[in-house]
């Protein structure tokens, strides 16, 4: 069992860390969508900055997720942290997680194993585009910030500060990246 304290410093160091590489990656993603006549400054930055995004996604999307039914092998093990440790007594649990129900398998299909076809992990039907895992970059991350805005809401009350800060660092993180890149902050 973590300490009050241990759990502060989580939320306000590792939870703030995972959603900054979701709003960063997807503002620098958004930087360089071609649709709105933008440029990558650097080769691929849309694609490194999709998949930065997608991977801090993965860890937010399984912190949100019920942890019922995942047991660890050993106590010892019992390190992941998640939502639910953190909400009051007698609060609903689960979080609505529709955008990694329907995406998840193709992120993994695509970001985290090496298949054969990995192209047709698109998450979405081939004559839209607009409907595939890479297109859904934004949607994750504002999808993210309004989990945690939730989240937020039904934490402790020891713990609210903490959730507020991690995503108001977030956030700024986010913003300083759009000034740098010349945008409009999408998320």
């Amino acid at each position: 069992m973590r300490t009050p304290d241990e759990m502060k410093k989580f939320l306000e160091a590792d939870l703030r860390d995972a959603l900054k590489g979701v709003f960063v990656g997807a503002v620098v993603w958004d930087a360089a969508d071609e649709e709105k006549g933008r440029a990558e400054l650097c080769p691929f930055q849309r694609g490194i900055a999709m998949s930065a995004s997608f991977v801090q996604a993965r860890a937010l999307y399984e912190f949100y997720s019920s942890k019922e039914g995942k047991k660890p092998k050993k106590e010892e093990e019992e390190d992941d942290a998640r939502a639910s440790d953190f909400l009051t007594p007698g609060t609903r649990k689960d979080f609505k997680i529709s955008l990694f129900s329907k995406y998840m398998v193709p992120v993994n299909k695509r970001l985290f194993h090496l298949v054969y076809g990995r192209s047709g992990h698109a998450g979405g039907p081939e004559h839209d585009e607009k409907k595939h895992i890479k297109s859904q970059v934004l949607a994750f991350a504002k999808d993210l910030r309004v989990l945690t805005e939730e989240f937020g809401d039904r934490v402790k009350g020891d713990f609210r500060d903490s959730v507020q800060f991690a995503l108001r660092e977030a956030l700024k993180g986010a913003q300083e990246a759009a000034d740098r890149c010349g945008i409009v902050n999408p998320i």
